[in-house]
């Protein structure tokens, strides 16, 4: 093993996700951040109520290329809420092929539903969405009224994000300042998107290479994204969640 190698409770903020990391196995195989490609993740609070540093759920990222060098990223996302609900989100979002998968337009739903084994919709929760976004505008509609909310340009979706960090250079780049349009409809300004440091990370017993961004911003708590060299998205962590790759699923 190289010298320089580092294990993770020796980085910030790898070492908030170190138990989580036993048995990890980095995946193996090409890669294309460009092409198309599904990946998933557990989801865990770090939180200290209710469940601390527990699984409180799923999420599952798809990209399918688009001609225009854009892509469509779904989105199926799961949270346990309570012993007895599920936060259940799905979204369609298309995106431009640039620095922050720029959103176009989207789609998304958001309902709770009941643990198994009745696992049915809870009657009055369900929420559906579409949008446009334009000349700095996104128009959102709910079926029953539109509103118009002003986004920048530069904006992106949270979810979003998490396609474009595989794309992102492997080296310094310039601070890349935006909107973010958190959980589909809260605008929230001043967001900076930055290169954090690239390192070599003990993962199962080997050498990985990672390469580290920053998100800060009003209205956020930070994020650090952790990729690895083929431009997989391996861990997100921010101060009360983390999502890290199901190495047990292919990619």
């Amino acid at each position: 093993m190289l010298a320089e190698t580092r294990k993770p409770q020796d980085l910030f903020t790898l070492n908030v996700v170190a138990p989580h990391l036993k048995g990890f196995r980095p995946p193996q195989g090409p890669h294309d951040p460009r092409g198309d490609w599904t990946l998933a993740y557990v989801v865990y609070t770090l939180g200290g109520i209710g469940n601390p540093g527990g699984r409180i759920g799923r999420l599952v990222v798809h990209r399918k290329a688009a001609a225009d060098g854009g892509a469509s990223v779904g989105i199926e996302y799961e949270k346990n809420v309570n012993p007895r609900r599920v936060q259940r989100v799905g979204a369609e979002i298309a995106c431009r092929g640039d620095a922050l998968a720029t959103p176009v337009r989207w789609r998304f739903s958001s309902e709770l539903i009941g643990r198994a084994p009745e696992a049915k919709p809870v009657e009055g929760t369900r929420i559906e969405q579409s949008a446009v976004a334009e000349a700095g505008q996104v128009e959102i509609r709910d079926g029953t009224r539109s509103r118009r909310l002003a986004v920048g340009p530069p904006f992106t979706i949270n979810w979003a994000l998490f396609e474009a960090v595989g794309r992102l250079p492997r080296e310094p780049f310039d601070p890349i300042g935006f909107t973010l349009l958190d959980h589909f409809d809260q605008p929230k300004p001043c967001q900076v998107l930055s290169y954090r440091l690239s390192t070599d990370v003990e993962l199962a017993g080997q050498p990985v290479r990672l390469h580290a961004y920053d998100q800060l911003g009003e209205g956020i708590v930070p994020w650090i994204y952790w990729v690895d060299d083929a431009g997989r998205l391996l861990m997100a962590v921010s101060g009360l969640e983390a999502y890290v790759l199901d190495s047990f699923r292919p990619s």
